[in-house]
């Protein structure tokens, strides 16, 4: 796995990375572990290019990632024939909102098509961009935080910030930014999607046992853990931001 839990968790508008930090991803490894006997997991953390080098070559037998073609040239996904990956044998689907107050709301929902700059969006390291988030109608900010994203939203300083709404289409409660008169936007503007994935030379080997790991993911009730992860993250950086209208 790669360095998941320092800023920031994504690199590029590939998708590389989940927004889960390391702990909670070992978390759900040890229940693997437990509930799987042909199969022992071994943990290490190192950079994303680091981690990329080193299923190239062999060195480690499987990381966490987003798919796209260009990686199925020296890793293996859980795909179809086609080789669409299957989300249902996914580690983690987790979707974006925009959150803001409720004039933002009203302004985004009659916004006009060609809009420039007309929003300014506050975006935390860790939260995925995106195409349908960076387009023109956005002007924006990068926080090193959440916990800020929201403060400048709350105080007026931005129209908007983004943060996790759904996780593998289930909704995350996001009562806990009412006080400061917030709420999230839906349809969700984005998804990320994570998985498990193994080395070419790992899976051709133990081709039964990596599809014996993909079938208990499917099994396992991740959205659950990571609402509870998030939920217990925001909770612990929320402060009693000042509020207007």
């Amino acid at each position: 796995m790669a360095d998941h839990n320092k800023a920031p968790m994504f690199i590029d508008a590939k998708n590389e990375i989940p927004i889960i930090n390391s702990q909670a991803q070992i978390n759900t490894l040890n229940e693997l572990d437990l509930a799987i006997d042909e199969v022992q997991f071994q943990y290490q953390q190192m950079p994303w290019q680091e981690c990329i080098s080193s299923i190239k070559h062999g060195t480690v037998d499987a990381f966490i990632s987003g798919f796209n073609a260009l990686k199925s040239d020296y890793a293996v996904f859980p795909v179809n024939k086609q080789g669409k990956p299957l989300d249902k044998y996914s580690f983690a689907s987790l979707s974006q909102c925009l959150i803001g107050k409720r004039r933002f709301h009203s302004k985004w929902n009659s916004r006009e098509v060609f809009q420039s700059k007309a929003f300014s969006l506050a975006v935390a390291n860790g939260h995925f961009v995106g195409d349908a988030a960076s387009e023109d109608a956005f002007f924006i900010e990068h926080t090193f935080t959440l916990q800020t994203a929201i403060e400048r939203v709350a105080q007026g300083n931005a129209d908007a910030a983004l943060v996790i709404c759904e996780i593998s289409k289930n909704k995350v409660d996001l009562s806990q930014y009412y006080q400061f008169k917030l709420a999230p936007l839906f349809p969700p503007i984005n998804t990320s999607i994570a998985y498990l994935a193994f080395s070419n030379e790992f899976f051709y080997k133990h081709k039964l046992d990596a599809n014996l790991v993909w079938e208990q993911l499917a099994n396992k009730q991740l959205a659950g853990i990571y609402a509870r992860m998030l939920q217990n993250t925001s909770s612990e950086q929320n402060t009693h931001y000042g509020t207007k209208e």
